[in-house]
């Protein structure tokens, strides 16, 4: 017996094509019509309440977000991404690692999110670090679709209180000390911490300006806890001490070293000069 060979016309390859192209089309239109309609939604969790730890320098938060997908395929690599910003301007942002969000029903979600602070720029980061605002958050949610066919992407934006990681910190002259041909300008310190520092070694620098520049410094070392104070003593040597003979407002430089993390701000402090310096 022989075999007939079988020949595909090109009408066979056409109506193939388009059997190809229709179940795509069906599959996309399966897809987009329930994300179109809002099937896929995203809110903060029950709680709202986020895990902050802060480790090397890097800031990393914990995220409770809830998904909904009501698509008929599940989200695959999804992942989350979130900006701080303050009046427009990006102080911070990180994206999480993958996940899963299932189809048909209320995902709960807990993406991790880091933040290494030592690489926000050094204005930004004393906002940060040391200010309590409203920051703007937005979150975006993002993965393929579909069978990967399609890219789904879903975002909320939300407005909230800052706490900084450094708060209420004060610096007040106590006075003043002759010791030999210099002196040691006394100054007491005292500022709360969030609880991601309670614990941690902290190193506080303070540098003292005058008009013709640096004048002296001096600095401590401490364990973080809630409620921190003491005293600072910034020696200013002989061959300086004669530009604190007059009344003037003196500039301080404060620096806190915590965890690779060095964050800077500047006061100024009202000086009255020194009675009875020859």
């Amino acid at each position: 017996m022989q075999w007939g060979v079988m020949r595909w016309g090109p009408l066979a390859f056409t109506s193939a094509a388009i059997a190809v192209d229709l179940f795509v089309a069906a599959i996309l239109m399966l897809s987009v019509m329930p994300l179109a309609s809002g099937g896929l939604q995203i809110n903060p969790g029950d709680d709202g309440s986020t895990d902050t730890s802060f480790q090397d320098g890097v800031l990393t938060m914990s995220l409770p977000l809830e998904a909904y997908n009501g698509g008929y395929f599940d989200i695959d690599d999804v992942r989350a991404s979130i900006k701080l910003s303050r009046g427009g301007e990006v102080l911070a942002e990180g994206i999480s690692g993958a996940m899963h969000v299932q189809a048909g029903k209320v995902n709960e979600l807990h993406p991790v999110l880091s933040f290494d602070l030592k690489e926000v720029d050094k204005d930004k980061l004393a906002a940060l670090v040391f200010e309590r605002s409203e920051l703007e958050f937005d979150i975006r949610v993002e993965g393929s679709y579909a069978l990967g066919l399609i890219d789904a992407n879903v975002g909320i934006k939300r407005t909230v209180e800052w706490e900084p990681l450094v708060s209420d910190l004060g610096i007040e002259l106590e006075g003043y000390e002759i010791v030999d041909s210099s002196v040691d300008v006394i100054l007491h310190y005292s500022f709360g911490a969030s609880s991601v520092l309670h614990g941690l070694s902290t190193d506080l620098a303070l540098t003292l300006k005058g008009a013709g520049g640096v004048l002296g410094d001096g600095g401590t070392s401490l364990v973080v806890g809630p409620g921190n104070e003491g005293t600072i003593r910034v020696n200013v040597p002989a061959d300086a001490v004669e530009s604190l003979r007059d009344p003037q407002v003196l500039t301080l430089e404060i620096g806190i070293m915590v965890e690779g993390l060095e964050a800077q701000l500047e006061r100024t402090i009202d000086w009255e000069g020194m009675e009875g310096w020859p």
